[in-house]
């Protein structure tokens, strides 16, 4: 096994997000759960101090303010007969989008990048109170390669489309894996996987893939015209 194809597979699997009938109010942690499953911050939306803004205009790139903090940039690109990858959502995600779907912004973090013949660049989000994880995956496969690796793992596959994207929905083989959303770009797709801790929440646990489509379609505004 090469070391892209192991990368790629250890990346794919551990990614993670909320769902719909959380009916319980999580008020130890500062979170509640929308009508929708989808945690909800109880505290305004909060920009990292520090990090910094720069704007970006040219081709490729947001028409808005990327996030600077040096722990938080891309590594270069390493592909091979595929175009480079545009959308990171480490630093094209802003504080407010990602507080507004209920995660802590100070929890972002750079996942493991894939850079090698073809690129995967990563971000992991939390909620305040822990239940929810969220891992997001932009590269420059294409979508029918995502949906073949999917199905290649047993998952079950639901083709949708979102605000004019084509995506599917998978539910991975292993429920603990949780939901993932592959929503087609530009270069390839972006795989919104969310992972729910059922012991950190007072009551039903919400169904994995119920909310998704609604947190995709909030943060597709900050993929641009990528």
């Amino acid at each position: 096994m090469t070391v892209a194809k192991a990368l790629q597979t250890k990346s794919f699997r551990r990614f993670s997000t909320a769902s719909l009938l959380v009916l319980s109010v999580l008020t130890a942690a500062g979170c509640t759960s929308s009508g929708d499953g989808n945690p909800v911050s109880s505290s305004p939306a909060m920009t990292a101090s520090g990090s910094g803004s720069t704007a970006a205009s040219t081709a490729g790139r947001p028409p808005f303010p990327t996030l600077t903090a040096p722990e938080l940039q891309p590594p270069k690109q390493q592909n091979q007969n595929r175009p480079d990858v545009a959308f990171d959502p480490c630093t094209w995600i802003d504080d407010e989008t990602i507080s507004h779907l209920g995660y802590d912004s100070r929890s972002r973090k750079r996942s493991t990048d894939i850079h090698a013949e073809y690129t995967f660049r990563g971000c992991e989000f939390k909620s305040a109170d822990k239940a929810y994880s969220l891992g997001i995956l932009s590269g420059n496969r294409t979508l029918d390669e995502g949906r073949a690796k999917f199905t290649a793992d047993g998952a079950q596959i639901e083709d949708t489309t979102i605000d004019g994207h084509a995506a599917l929905i998978a539910r991975p083989k292993a429920p603990a894996t949780g939901c993932d959303v592959l929503l087609q770009t530009k270069v390839g797709y972006i795989d919104f996987n969310r992972v729910i801790a059922a012991y950190l929440i007072d009551g039903p646990t919400p169904e994995r893939c119920s909310g998704m489509v609604d947190l995709v379609r909030g943060i597709i505004p900050r993929v641009g015209d990528s």
